[in-house]
């Protein structure tokens, strides 16, 4: 009868249900007493229906399960003294679907499926587990919308059912979440819009929805949370502006938007997140120029504007940056010098600004940055020679690209010296040496691939 209340299916021992019944009747060693100990009966029979349902017997590790050992001593089973409360199953081979007799683990809390081959939709009487705070389905194989049920658990924390096949909508309610932290729906067949009831949820600490069928504008709610540090929403059909609230989401840590339908500038109001520390906003529809407010993200690291319809110039503020290791704003309209305080910040590792229209000589004080691996300039109108490099300067450059430019005169034999068959790293040197026409445009002993100012190579 105990057992009846869970499971209609204990009769039928061609179901998970019923094998688990006949374990508990008849092979469980440790035989606990239904009428002494009804919770340790329900326990282990939700755990073994469990087992069974997702080929227990072939999991990576199933220490202790379906022995006389107590359920909390099971491999992945976690207790608060005899109530269970977790059950984290995390890269272990777990095959099937997943019982709704897991309900009957009433005080479960943090339920960790991550990394496995586990299949089928969520039972909709996940609604029931209301103590959950943790429910992570991620790198499976679930299929099915997610069930409006789980608006019912009110401490729900973690939801991530990222790089599945769940499909139909965010529910319109998902606000009902309060607590709600992590809503990780990443890589899965997800479509609509965001709703605007998200920003109810005033703990969201991160949304990731990348590589779905996401579309429309951003709701202005969505930035409503203090907590709010990542939002990744790369390659998907959102579109529009960003909203006004964007710029108040002062705790953003990381914002990636690239392939995406986004549009219109960037505004000065960018300088108010000060906690910014990576804005990835590539192959989109932005316009306009760089912010100068881009000078005080003094926590930045990395800057990704590439591919897009900037224009404007490099703001000379981007010296400020003292913490940028990784900026990218090539293949852009930007035009102006390029300022020389871009090689003040000596963090700074990469730098792309080619595919431009950028104009006047190299900076003399190109060579700064101590970590410098990668520049590449190519594709602009610049002008002049390339300038000398001292004794102990690039020491860990890579990459040089020069070419495609109105350089001339010759590559100094310093920058030679620093090639990888020689006293330093450089792989890939490129410049307008090419010939004919002859002389080349710029000479060049030690260059890796000679082009000519329209990207012909030499033959």
């Amino acid at each position: 009868e105990l057992l009846s209340s869970i499971s209609d299916d204990i009769d039928d021992p061609s179901t998970p249900a019923g094998q688990a019944a006949e374990w508990i009747l008849n092979g469980d060693p440790a035989m606990p007493d239904p009428c002494r100990d009804p919770d340790a009966v329900v326990g282990r029979f939700a755990l073994t229906t469990f087992y069974y349902s997702t080929g227990g017997e072939q999991w990576r590790n199933n220490d202790g399960w379906l022995t006389e050992a107590p359920a909390c001593d099971w491999f992945g089973v976690g207790c608060d003294g005899d109530n269970i409360v977790e059950l984290n199953m995390e890269r272990n081979d777990l095959s099937g679907e997943l019982p709704p007799e897991l309900t009957a683990l009433e005080e479960m809390r943090d339920f960790k499926m991550f990394r496995n081959s586990l299949e089928g939709t969520l039972f909709t009487e996940i609604g029931e587990m209301e103590n959950l705070r943790t429910l992570d389905l991620e790198q499976n194989r679930f299929t099915g919308t997610i069930p409006t049920e789980v608006l019912n658990i009110p401490d729900l924390q973690f939801l991530r059912g990222s790089f599945n096949e769940f499909s139909g909508t965010i529910p319109d309610d998902i606000g009902q979440l309060t607590g709600l932290k992590e809503l990780w729906f990443a890589e899965t067949n997800l479509e609509g819009t965001i709703p605007a009831s998200i920003g109810d949820c005033e703990e969201m600490e991160s949304i990731l929805l990348y590589e779905t069928n996401v579309e429309g504008e951003l709701p202005p709610e969505m930035f409503a949370s203090d907590q709010l540090a990542w939002v990744d929403l790369s390659e998907t059909n959102v579109e529009g502006e960003l909203p006004s609230t964007f710029y108040e989401a002062t705790g953003l840590r990381k914002f990636v938007m690239n392939s995406t339908d986004i549009s219109g500038t960037l505004s000065e109001e960018l300088g108010n997140l000060e906690n910014l520390e990576q804005l990835w906003i590539r192959k989109t529809n932005l316009e306009g120029p760089i912010p100068n407010s881009v000078g005080d993200l003094t926590n930045l690291e990395i800057l990704l504007l590439d591919e897009n319809q900037m224009t404007g110039t490099i703001p000379s503020t981007i010296g400020n940056n003292d913490n940028l290791i990784f900026i990218d704003v090539s293949n852009n309209e930007i035009e102006g010098s390029i300022p020389s305080e871009l090689f003040d910040v000596s963090s700074l590792e990469i730098i792309y600004i080619g595919n431009n229209t950028l104009t006047g000589p190299i900076p003399e004080n190109y060579y700064e940055p101590d970590n410098l691996r990668e520049l590449w300039i190519d594709g602009n109108l610049l002008t002049g020679t390339v300038p000398d490099v001292p004794s102990g300067k690039f020491e860990q450059l890579e990459e040089l690209i020069l070419n495609k430019n109105l350089l001339t005169g010759e590559v100094p034999s310093s920058l030679c010296d620093l090639r990888d068959d020689a006293d330093g790293k450089i792989v890939s040197l490129h410049a307008d040496c090419a010939q004919p026409p002859s002389p080349p445009q710029i000479a060049c002993a030690c260059c890796t691939k000679c082009t000519t100012a329209a990207g012909e190579e030499d033959p």
